[in-house]
């Protein structure tokens, strides 16, 4: 199936003109580094949107993580009792609410998770356990992301660690240093979240991006992208197609149109002419030199051949000539009258049915290996030897055989005279 689609696709380049098939090889080549480039783009741009997703949701987790640092000191440095009422300054409570609000106009979703969460809504999923488990493990490790499934839909997930401070461990520290309603809301006895150190990992800030907002957007980028290298690639072609056209096709069809009326006519053309003196222009140069000097040899040669016409037109003699198979080329008027016959009945036949038939060493031998033998001593002497006509007769005459030789050419001239 293969081998026939590639002879088939070959046949159908091989019928095509130079111009169209120019444009076609072009056209599959710029298709195939559309499609590498396309390729190469996606990659690109979806590393782009990856990294500034990446950086929106290291913002967003920032912030977070700023708003709990700036609640403690501020509380630190005002002296501010924590109570029931104030549960909602609580460096942890307040941070996330504000990074909540932040998250919300951007279409993500942000929390704050601990390992030894005190509030059920921040025990943190399979992947945020295993980012903060990453993270306590390395201890240069400043934040972990990675894309993941979430609620059945693919999402960024971010996460980014925050340290216990000293606002941290009134609530978070030894328990006996707890405000009364945070131990009465959560017994130590059956709290986990006490006994931190300063410094710790207390907890982190978890942001989820959906993967469908970047997609959309790496779709949009990428759909300018390509449209930017399609319309490049679309004037690539065109103008490689009008300068084909300009700088190949176009000398090269006056050049076949020449030749084709040289061989419809017989009279060789007028000098082409043109501008470049490229690898086309040396050509169509070499054409007119070439035409040139054709027009001059077909010149010479036809003002020879007239000569000779009157030549033989007007000898007094018969005068035949042929090719050394045999192959009469030549048949005067007077040889006409000799055989009785017009030479068109014998130009083109073989110079065999004027020999006679008591000639038997030429019937024998065929007249081509006959005269390879005996050529030379004809050449010298003038003999007698019986002919005959095409309806059979006999008569006799004096041949002198002359051998013509020009290039590789060459051919028999026999003149009779009847005796």
């Amino acid at each position: 199936m293969w081998r026939y689609c590639n002879e088939s696709g070959g046949i159908m380049l091989r019928g095509l003109n130079l111009l169209p098939k120019i444009v076609l090889v072009v056209a599959m080549v710029m298709a195939l580094c559309f499609i590498i480039l396309g390729s190469y783009a996606y990659r690109h741009q979806s590393e782009i949107v990856l990294d500034s997703a990446v950086e929106q949701a290291r913002i967003v987790a920032f912030e977070a993580i700023r708003a709990r640092e700036y609640l403690s000191q501020v509380l630190l440095e005002g002296d501010v009792e924590l109570n029931r009422q104030r549960f909602g300054l609580i460096p942890v409570v307040a941070s996330t609410r504000i990074a909540l609000l932040a998250a919300e106009d951007a279409g993500f979703g942000v929390r704050q998770i601990s390992s030894r969460y005190r509030n059920p809504a921040n025990r943190p999923d399979r992947f945020e356990q295993r980012a903060l488990t990453a993270l306590q493990q390395q201890s240069d490790a400043t934040e972990y992301f990675a894309i993941d499934e979430f609620q059945g839909a693919s999402v960024l997930r971010y996460v980014k660690p925050f340290l216990a401070d000293e606002s941290c461990l009134e609530c978070h520290g030894e328990p006996s240093q707890a405000p009364d309603f945070i131990r009465e809301l959560y017994p130590p006895e059956r709290d986990q979240a006490y006994h931190y150190q300063l410094g710790e990992i207390i907890g982190a800030a978890s942001v989820i991006i959906p993967m469908k907002q970047l997609e959309a957007q790496i779709h949009i980028n990428l759909g300018q992208e390509l449209l930017f290298i399609g319309a490049a690639f679309i004037v690539l072609v065109l103008c490689l197609g009008l300068l084909t056209r300009l700088a190949i096709t176009r000398p090269l069809s006056q050049l076949e149109q020449a030749v084709a009326e040289i061989k419809r006519t017989g009279r060789f053309a007028e000098p082409l002419s043109f501008r470049n003196h490229d690898e086309i222009g040396r050509l169509i140069a070499g054409f007119n030199e070439m035409n040139e000097t054709l027009r001059e040899k077909s010149e010479g040669l036809e003002e020879s051949e007239r000569r000779y016409r009157i030549l033989t037109e007007t000898s007094r003699d018969g005068m035949v000539s042929f090719l050394p198979e045999g192959q009469i080329i030549l048949f005067n008027k007077q040889a006409e009258k000799m055989f009785a016959c017009s030479k068109v009945e014998v130009l083109g036949e073989s110079v065999m049915r004027l020999v006679h038939s008591d000639c038997e060493q030429v019937h024998n031998l065929g007249i081509e290996a006959y005269l390879e033998q005996h050529g030379k001593a004809l050449l010298e002497d003038v003999i007698t030897v019986p002919v005959q006509r095409l309806d059979g007769s006999s008569f006799r005459v004096e041949m002198s055989l002359a051998l013509v030789v020009e290039d590789d050419y060459r051919f028999y001239t026999a003149t009779l005279r009847p005796v």
